[in-house]
C-alpha cells in the first residue's frame, strides 16, 4: 500500500546555503532592500498566478481527498501525522534534533500524497520558479545587488539539484526543493537583510509549520 521513499537526508537536513555575506559589510543598503521588496512582489505574482505555492498545494489535496478515495494518498498522510506525532514527544522529551528530523519526515510525506494525486506538481513547480527567477532578473537589470544575486545564485542550484532529482525518478525530492526555491524567493527581503541567516532551513520550517 505504502510506495517506498526514497529519503535523501542531505536534502532534508540542509544543502549548502547562501549564507555568506558577497559584501563583507553588516548591514544591507536601502536601495537593496527596497529592490528585494520588489522583486518578492514579482516572486509572489508568479507563484500565485500559478498556483504553485506550498499552501496553495495542501489546499487542492485536502479538496480532492474529499472527492476522491487513494488510498496510496491517504496512506502517506497517516504516516505523515505519525511523523508529527512523533516530533512532538521528541520535542516534549528535549530532543529537539531528532524532532526537527521527523518534522522534515512528516512534510515529506505530505509532498508524498500530493505527488500521488498531481503527478506534474514538481515540473509545474519547478516552471513556477524558473519563471519567478527570471522577471527578477529582468527587473534588477545592471543595478547593483550582490546580495538578491546571491540568493537567485542559490535558488538556481536548488533548481538544477530539483531536475537532476527529477531526471532520476524522485519526484519528491524535486518537488521539495522546487518549493524550497520559491519559498525562499517569497521571503526575499528577509532573507536579504539578515543575510547571516541558513535559507533553506528558514524556508523549509515555514513551509513544515503548515501542517496538515
Amino acid at each position: 500500500m505504502h510506495k517506498r521513499m526514497t529519503i535523501v537526508l542531505a536534502v532534508l537536513l540542509g544543502l549548502a546555503a547562501c549564507n555568506q555575506d558577497p559584501t563583507g559589510s553588516a548591514t544591507v543598503s536601502p536601495n537593496e532592500l527596497a529592490l528585494a521588496q520588489q522583486a518578492q512582489g514579482l516572486a509572489a505574482d508568479v507563484a500565485t498566478r500559478s498556483q504553485t505555492t506550498c499552501a496553495r498545494w495542501f489546499v487542492r489535496l485536502l479538496d480532492t481527498l474529499r472527492t476522491t478515495d487513494d488510498p496510496e494518498a491517504l496512506a502517506f498522510l497517516d504516516q505523515a501525522r505519525a511523523y508529527r506525532d512523533s516530533a512532538h514527544m521528541q520535542f516534549q522529551a528535549g530532543n529537539r534534533d531528532s524532532a526537527r528530523v521527523l518534522l522534515r519526515l512528516s512534510f515529506r510525506s505530505v509532498l508524498s500524497a500530493v505527488v500521488e494525486l498531481f503527478p506534474n506538481a514538481p515540473a509545474r513547480t519547478g516552471e513556477a520558479a524558473d519563471a519567478a527567477i527570471a522577471r527578477i532578473e529582468d527587473f534588477l537589470g545592471d543595478r547593483d545587488a550582490p546580495r538578491i544575486r546571491a540568493i537567485l545564485a542559490h535558488v538556481k542550484e536548488l533548481r538544477t539539484q530539483a531536475d537532476a532529482a527529477l531526471a532520476a525518478g524522485d519526484s519528491v525530492t524535486a518537488f521539495a526543493l522546487n518549493l524550497r526555491s520559491l519559498q525562499i524567493l517569497h521571503r526575499l527581503v528577509e532573507h536579504v537583510r539578515d543575510h547571516h541567516r541558513d535559507h533553506d532551513d528558514v524556508a523549509d520550517q515555514e513551509m513544515e509549520d503548515v501542517g496538515i
